[in-house]
Order: C-alpha cells, then sequence, then structure tokens
C-alpha cells in the first residue's frame, strides 16, 4: 500500500480537509502497514556506522563505500559485477539459474580463484578442473585423475587404490633410516629392519633400529663365515633379536627383520 497522506485543507477550518473520521482511517492504515510489513525507501543508519545501508523499493539493499552491491529482493541475492546469480528459496541456493545448492542437483559452476584460470565445474558426479592436463571425476565409489590408472575408493576412514602404476622411485610409506642399521615401512602397516651385529655362541644383540609396535614375526641372519659361525636367531621380540653362533670367536652377522 502506498503512503496515506492527510488532507488539512488550504488554510485553518476553512472546510476543505478530510473530516477527522477519515483522517483516523489514514493514520490507522498507514500505521498498519508499517507494523505488518516494513518498507523503507530511503536510508538505514545502523549505530554510529560510517557505512549506511540504503533499500530502495526496486529490491537494492546496497552498503554504501563497497565496491559490490547486493541487491536483494524476495527471490533473487544477487552480488554486483558478478557473472552469476543468486536465487533464494527456504531451502536452495541457485547460482546463476544452473547451480543448485541444498538440493540433489548441482550442475555447471565456475569456481575462481583469485585470477586464476583453473575453472571446476561441479555436478553430481563429478569435479572437473578446466585448463589443466588433468580433470577429476568424482562418483560414489571411484577418484580417477585424468587418464590415471589409479582408482581411488574413498570413505570416511580410508582410501583403497585397486591399481597403482608408480613410474620412478617416487612412494613414501611413513619414514625410514638409510644407512648399514636402518629400517623402512611396508605395505600393510608392515615394517622392515635390518642391520649387522658382532655375535658368538654366547652373545649377539641385533637391536632393531625402529621399534616393532607388536613384534618381529620373521628374523633372517646370515654370514659371510661357513662352518661353526653360520648363525642362528633363538629369540626376538619387538625391540632386539638374540643371534647366536656354534664358535667362542664373534664374527659379523647380518639381519633381516619383518613385523608389526
Amino acid at each position: 500500500m502506498a503512503k496515506q497522506t492527510i488532507g488539512v485543507g488550504t488554510s485553518p477550518n476553512d472546510g476543505t480537509g478530510d473530516p477527522i473520521r477519515d483522517a483516523m482511517i489514514k493514520v490507522n492504515d498507514n500505521f498498519d502497514e508499517i507494523y505488518s510489513s516494513y518498507i523503507a525507501e530511503g536510508s538505514v543508519t545502523t549505530g554510529n556506522s560510517t557505512v549506511n545501508t540504503v533499500i530502495s523499493n526496486t529490491g537494492g539493499l546496497v552498503v554504501s563505500n563497497s565496491t559490490v552491491s547486493t541487491v536483494a529482493n524476495s527471490s533473487t541475492f544477487k552480488i554486483g559485477n558478478t557473472t552469476a546469480n543468486s536465487t533464494l528459496t527456504g531451502s536452495q541456493l541457485n547460482i546463476n539459474g544452473n547451480s543448485t545448492l541444498g538440493s540433489a542437483s548441482v550442475n555447471t559452476i565456475s569456481l575462481m580463484l583469485g585470477n586464476s584460470t583453473v575453472n571446476s565445474i561441479i555436478s553430481t558426479t563429478q569435479i572437473k578442473i578446466t585448463n589443466s592436463t588433468s580433470s577429476i571425476t568424482a562418483t560414489a565409489g571411484n577418484l580417477t585423475v585424468g587418464n590415471s590408472t589409479v582408482n581411488a575408493v574413498v570413505n570416511s576412514s580410508s582410501i583403497t587404490v585397486s591399481t597403482a602404476n608408480i613410474s620412478s622411485n617416487t612412494l613414501t610409506l611413513g619414514t625410514s633410516t638409510d644407512s648399514a642399521n636402518g629400517y623402512t615401512y611396508l605395505p600393510n602397516g608392515f615394517k622392515m629392519n635390518w642391520g649387522k651385529v658382532s655375535a658368538n655362541s654366547s652373545d649377539g644383540s641385533a637391536l632393531f633400529t625402529s621399534a616393532f609396535t607388536t613384534n618381529a614375526y620373521v628374523v633372517v641372519a646370515t654370514s659371510n663365515a661357513t662352518g661353526t659361525y653360520t648363525a642362528s636367531v633363538i629369540s626376538q621380540n619387538n625391540t632386539v633379536a638374540e643371534i647366536r653362533t656354534s664358535n667362542a670367536t664373534a664374527t659379523t652377522i647380518y639381519f633381516t627383520a619383518i613385523g608389526k
């Protein structure tokens, strides 16, 4: 409803103004309009803020001194100078009339980072990074990078790779020590320790560079000497393997241990 102005006549008590009852009806109608649905056509100043908010009846909400203007009405939320318009409903946000966030359908949408020339195309089944040498396609069970032969199955706790082709020595599992006595992690949570120890018939404690969490399942010991210098593993745990020979003279024994 447009504002109703009370007629007050040309001069005092000239009888040309609105009757008192008609004037009060206009007053009540104006108050009812304000209380039911307030529409501001001028400016709204918040406290002592230096930024004023201007609201117009054309659907505009403008924050002054800003390089980005926001236009809002009952169905559209538009950020000025952009190529995409946002349409808001009770449960959805539509960007540029093609994309819907908050429902089952999300179609062509551009994601731009700064001045980047890489845009992201999002749909219900894939995320594609355009202008790049590889595209990423995501489905309910797979993540495919370009023409890669590596497919990843992802859930809340793991990523399962069905086939992996690695062209060079670029796969790193955990940490390792590259030395005469060292260790490295293996697939499936296993770990391998290796090294050398001086052993004889009464002594030979091979300490693991990195202790196993559970135990060393297999320990293999070898010697460059023959006869009574042949090595035997008499016990093992998660930190050490006891190695002995049949000779009282000590010799160098080499060992490899695998465990978890």
